[in-house]
């Protein structure tokens, strides 16, 4: 499987200057507006929405969403929302809760509220990484961005 593209300001390798070029024309034909951001209705419960205006208004403060961003943030601030709700509910209760089969044996079995914790925690992550809410993906921004000061000073003064 090939690997996902990468933009131009987050390239590791040295391109020509026509590679260059051309992945700036690519770039730039892909540019989305970013001008209807705001919670889809789908989205329900006030934690979901306090977290989808709370991340979007940092995302639109660096610059990192459009338009077209706005449901897999939703689905994010969902799983953050149910994520809230299964970990409320499980410090109510304990860990363990003991089970009796069909043979009339009792055991300990783990809380399922557990398992449920986890599912939105791995959707958590997944979408997290998807909208560049992880360390990771924020210091890659950074570093572009890095990059593109050095390059307006490049080509305002010269290389000094």
């Amino acid at each position: 499987m090939a690997r996902p593209k990468k933009p131009l300001s987050q390239q590791n390798s040295h391109l020509t200057k026509d590679e260059i070029a051309d992945r700036e024309l690519q770039e730039e034909l892909i540019k989305v507006d970013s001008d209807k951001i705001s919670c889809p209705s789908w989205v329900k419960g006030s934690i979901a929405r306090k977290q989808f205006d709370f991340i979007a208004a940092e995302l639109r403060r660096l610059g990192v969403i459009t338009n077209l961003d706005i449901n897999s943030l939703a689905q994010y601030c969902v799983a953050y929302a149910n994520y809230v709700q299964a970990t409320k509910e499980l410090k109510s209760q304990s860990l363990l809760m003991k089970y009796t089969n069909k043979n009339g044996s009792t055991n300990l079995i783990e809380n399922p509220l557990i398992k449920i914790q986890l599912k939105y925690s791995d959707e958590m992550k997944k979408w997290a990484n998807v909208l560049g809410l992880t360390i990771d993906s924020r210091l890659k921004f950074a570093i572009s961005k890095t990059q593109e000061v050095k390059d307006e000073i490049v080509d305002e003064f010269g290389d000094i």
